[in-house]
């Protein structure tokens, strides 16, 4: 109040007094004060609000249960029964954890930790061995026995942390972005140890098999090794090969106080098992069957030893004509397979796979992807990510992800510049067809009318573009309309608009004094309205945005809509008021040109984040040497409808890595290996007679 004071103090003896009321000025101010004030004790309020740890914990339970349900269907292939594996305790040199039984299973995973103490254990195995699958099979079953005062385990992927961060300070960001929880919310939990981090892949976190004392793998053990709940060590559970995790003991670094297990390989009979489980027909699968049986140490043992070669096999081998039901591959090609090595055998199922799920698995528009067109585009992304793992690639102090496809930080896929570079070619490209459009409506002059007119937009357009640059990472903005269906949403709008009206009359007055009383009442009334609405709006759904009713799982491809819409409507809210007083008082070119230009400046500010992600579309067109899909978001969830990504928090993931690096290590040769586009109502093969079709002797 004393700050409005001063400034009607300092401004209003410069006014004559036919140009504006100085008691409504002073009135304006005070008012304008008092609601900063109350707007101010506003915040403070909401934010302590929402966090009882109890409730929101049980509200995040409802997020992770869905996530998890959906991940383990995927996981699975769309199927509902999983391999019983066995793991085995493997003891570290010292700071083991008490009462860790000899051995387990699948289906004892809970009962099993439950049982250590403390709850820190580190799921190790070979590469598809289901060291995920035993991670989600251990969240789903502590969130069924799970108790008020229990913590809710939460999965994230390690290869998203920076080591050099706390690990507190990562939890709280994850459940802000893949839950949509408040911020204070989100801490509320994490300092009361209400979450039990999951982390999965910590062998993802280096390129190197042999990580070194130095890695980012070391780093972040011995970040946890230091994260505590009051005296002892916090739970966690951590998964990882046991390749790299046998390499880090080697140097003397591993989960202090943690029970490490190591999954088994999957035996002739758990195989059997499965395989009855999991097909129509056992007879077409029982010479296979026969030979794992019969010599358990041969290729096609080894070869088919883990959950996920197992499940690759019946996803390719089970695959039907939709129009006869015929089988089109036979089981018995895999024994051919495996007169050479294990490795022939993986190869050849990953050949197989994008075919095989591009067959079944086809967009409900009636479109039609080609098989050889999703692997080139998948090629394109595995590449990236390859290149950011064996390169240890990082950009703006920040690692480049080897396994996170991220939408709005995936720009870097067209090159480090080019997207930039086109986020300021917008930003040019708006001025350069506003400005002659501008300078011819008003004369050019020195008077403070035309500095400001001037000025106002020069600075803008300069602010913009050096941010546009500038920002390597721009955070994306988020707005949750659907808080205003609900009562305390709505009141919440309600005091951003009082907020906002009284800052928007006071645009007005500002107005007024400088071009006059008639300027000022008309445009000081379309100022108040505009400006009052739109901050009201903004800071409604900020507000909403810290204390939401109820944790979400947020959509990877929602992030970037959210971001481009919030930034649109923020760039119209001010886009009126920058060019509605001038139409009404009489200057319509000048406001048609004013008003659209400051509206996409104030849109190129609030959304850079969607902004980079559209320059990445337009950088990655077919005749670029990295051609992706212009509805790439689009694309990337129907590749996790039809089985060939996963998701991760707000990233997508390749199924599994070894997908990844086949397709790197296979990607086809030229600039323009990409394939043809979209067909529509694409015909499946006809079955050849050996069992095997044209699609499948693809990619082998």
């Amino acid at each position: 109040m004393g700050a409005a004071v001063m400034i009607g103090v300092r401004t209003l003896p410069d006014a004559e007094t036919g140009d504006v009321d100085p008691l409504g000025a002073v009135v304006a101010l005070t008012a304008l004060a008092v609601g900063l004030w109350a707007g101010y004790l506003s915040l403070r309020t909401l934010r302590w609000q929402e966090t009882n740890v109890t409730d929101a914990a049980a509200r995040l339970v409802l997020a992770v249960r869905k996530a998890e349900r959906d991940a383990r269907w995927q996981l699975l292939g769309g199927y509902d029964r999983t391999i019983n594996v066995d793991f085995e305790f493997r003891p570290a040199l010292s700071h083991n954890a008490r009462f860790a039984a000899p051995a387990g299973n699948l289906e004892q995973v809970v009962g099993y930790y439950k049982a250590i103490r403390p709850g820190r254990m580190v799921i190790t195995g070979a590469p598809g061995a289901g060291k995920t699958v035993l991670a989600v099979e251990l969240i789903l079953g502590l969130l069924e026995t799970r108790t008020a005062e229990d913590p809710v385990p939460v999965r994230l992927s390690a290869s998203s942390w920076n080591a050099s961060r706390p690990v507190e300070a990562w939890l709280v960001e994850h459940l802000v972005e893949a839950y949509r929880l408040p911020l204070a919310t989100a801490e509320a939990l994490v300092t009361a140890r209400m979450v039990l981090p999951v982390i999965d892949g910590l062998d993802e976190m280096d390129p190197d098999p042999q990580p070194g004392y130095d890695s980012r793998t070391a780093q972040a053990l011995r970040a946890l090794n230091t994260y505590q709940t009051d005296r002892i060590k916090a739970d966690l559970v951590l998964t990882c090969r046991s390749g790299q995790y046998q390499a880090l003991e080697a140097i003397r670094v591993w989960a202090e106080d943690a029970a490490q297990v190591q999954i088994r390989p999957v035996s002739p009979g758990h195989a059997t098992q499965f395989i009855y489980r999991r097909v129509s027909d056992p007879s077409r699968w029982q010479k296979v069957l026969d030979t794992i049986t019969s010599d358990p140490g041969g290729a096609l043992a080894e070869g088919l030893s883990t959950p996920w070669r197992l499940t690759l096999a019946v996803t390719v081998y089970e695959h039907r004509d939709p129009r006869t039901g015929a089988y089109l591959r036979n089981p018995e090609d895999l024994i051919d397979r495996a007169r050479h090595t294990a490795a022939a055998v993986r190869d050849h199922l990953l050949g197989l796979f994008i075919p095989a799920v591009t067959e079944i698995h086809q967009p409900r528009d009636g479109s039609a992807y080609d098989p050889e067109q999703v692997r080139a585009w998948l090629t394109v992304m595995a590449s990236y990510l390859n290149d950011n793992a064996t390169k240890s690639r990082t950009l703006g102090g920040r690692p480049l992800s080897g396994t996170d496809i991220v939408l709005h930080e995936l720009w870097p896929v067209a090159g480090v510049h080019r997207p930039r570079a086109l986020s300021v070619g917008f930003v040019a490209i708006v001025w350069l067809i506003a400005t002659p459009l501008l300078l011819i409506q008003v004369p050019i002059g020195f008077s403070p009318r035309q500095l400001l007119g001037a000025g106002v937009p020069t600075a803008l357009v300069l602010i913009v573009t050096w941010r546009t640059w500038a920002t390597v990472w721009p955070q994306p903005t988020r707005a949750d309309l659907g808080q205003l269906r609900t009562p305390t949403g709505r009141r919440r709008l309600t005091a951003g608009l009082a907020v906002g009206l009284v800052l928007g009359l006071v645009f007005g007055l500002v107005f007024g004094l400088v071009f006059g009383v008639g300027f000022g009442v008309v445009g000081g009334l379309a100022v108040w309205l505009t400006i009052g609405a739109a901050f009201g709006l903004m800071a409604g759904l900020l507000l909403g945005l810290m204390v939401l009713g109820e944790a979400g799982i947020t959509d990877p491809r929602q992030i970037v809509r959210s971001d481009l819409v919030f930034g649109l409507g923020i760039g119209i809210a001010f886009g009126l008021p920058a060019g509605l007083p001038t139409w009404l008082a009489g200057g319509r070119t000048f406001a048609l040109v004013l008003g659209p230009a400051v509206g996409l400046m104030i849109w190129l500010a609030i959304g850079p984040a969607g902004v980079r992600y559209i320059g990445l579309l337009l950088c990655t067109r077919k005749f670029t040497a990295r051609w992706l899909p212009w509805r790439l978001g689009a694309f990337l969830d129907w590749c996790y409808m039809a089985g060939l990504v996963r998701k991760a928090g707000i990233a997508y993931q390749f199924r599994h890595r070894e997908l990844q690096d086949y397709l790197h290590s296979t990607k086809p040769s030229g600039r323009h290996a990409a394939a043809p586009r979209p067909q529509r109502n694409r015909s499946v093969p006809d079955p050849r007679q050996d069992g095997r079709s044209t699609a499948g002797t693809k990619g082998e």
